[in-house]
């Protein structure tokens, strides 16, 4: 039942527009004698070969974006355990500190969720998330006077830059997706191709009655929820598709610590 309300969700009234727009012009050129033979290989070279390119570039970025979440996880996870179970660190007020450094490490989350979903591309949030940054790095510092040693406070600062890499990279999946010049053209295509290929439609249905019209509405139909597909795994965090990232499902430390 759940997989044919997700073929639903992807074949939305758009599907059915173009369908009617094919069946209309095979109509028209069979009416007005405009048929002819064309390569349907220039349907796959035009049109299905870009989107399902897109399509397999989204979900690749989509895997990436989730590995990068879990590094950030994981390390400041990492982060957390350090400073609160080194054992020179835990006879200076451990609970204090323990739950300031769960209170960053909770808005320094929330703020990357917040830069992930908003498309507005607010330095605001970015600002506020680089001050949570300085403030972990302040913290590894403070190390030093509780006599851990340089190379333990190097791997804990290692921990911090993985934190740091991967945000950047997470910022750079959000804002940077799909080149706009290609999904300009796979959308152009594919809604001139109802017109562009009637008059092979309309060919085949002299061969076999309704032939013709069976096949526009197949090809139209197939080719518009490929472009839907593309538009839900498009953006992984904006929440419209059935594959997006659900950043509160996967934010291990708030569910767990």
């Amino acid at each position: 039942m759940r997989t044919f309300d997700d073929f639903l969700y992807v074949c939305n009234t758009k599907v059915f527009l173009i369908a009617i727009i094919s069946l209309l012009t095979t109509f028209l050129c069979g009416h007005f004698g405009l048929t002819g033979d064309m390569p349907t290989s220039l349907i796959g070279i035009a049109v299905v070969f870009p989107i399902v390119f897109s399509i397999n570039t989204a979900f690749q970025r989509r895997d990436r974006a989730l590995e990068l979440y879990g590094v950030i996880n994981a390390n400041l996870v990492s982060i957390f355990f350090n400073h609160i179970h080194w054992c020179k660190y835990n006879k200076l007020n451990k609970k204090k500190i323990s739950e300031e450094l769960k209170s960053y490490i909770l808005k320094l989350l929330a703020l990357i969720k917040k830069d992930l979903v908003n498309e507005s591309k607010d330095k605001k949030i970015k600002k506020e998330i680089y001050e949570c940054f300085s403030f972990f790095a302040n913290k590894n510092e403070e190390l030093r006077y509780v006599g851990i040693t340089p190379t333990e406070i190097g791997y804990i600062n290692f921990y911090l830059k993985d934190v740091i890499s991967s945000y950047e990279n997470l910022s750079a999946i959000s804002e940077y997706r799909t080149p706009r010049g290609m999904r300009a053209y796979s959308k152009i295509f594919l809604n001139i191709f109802p017109i562009i290929f009637a008059p092979y439609f309309a060919n085949l249905n002299q061969e076999i009655s309704f032939l013709g019209y069976l096949v526009a509405f197949l090809f139209s139909t197939v080719l518009v929820i490929l472009n839907n597909i593309q538009d839900n795994v498009e953006n992984p965090f904006d929440f419209k598709g059935l594959d997006d990232i659900d950043l509160d499902s996967d934010n291990r430390f708030k569910s767990v610590i």
